[in-house]
């Protein structure tokens, strides 16, 4: 069962640990991303796609376009829906 992980337990993974990120889109008003991201020696998450978070607290936050969230293990669609969105 997957569950979403605070910042500082993000930054207590052990190197190469697989964090999987969630991007809401404020714009469209719903999640519109899932993709892995693997955990580097400086701390940093590099995702499928190359994006690199650092700053885990405020990719946490809402921000005009939207904001992130991060899971343990990869979400069931189940999961997703009923998991509320920190503020």
């Amino acid at each position: 069962m997957a569950r979403l992980l605070t910042a500082d337990e993000i930054r207590q993974l052990p190197r190469t640990s697989i964090v999987w990120i969630e991007f809401y889109n404020a714009e469209e008003g719903e999640a519109t991303s899932l993709m892995a991201s693997m955990k580097c020696a400086d701390g940093t998450l590099v995702s499928e796609d190359t994006c690199v978070y650092e700053d885990f607290e405020e990719d946490m936050k809402p921000q005009a376009d939207g904001w992130w969230r991060f899971w343990n293990g990869e979400p069931t669609k189940q999961e997703r829906e009923e998991t509320p969105w920190r503020s």
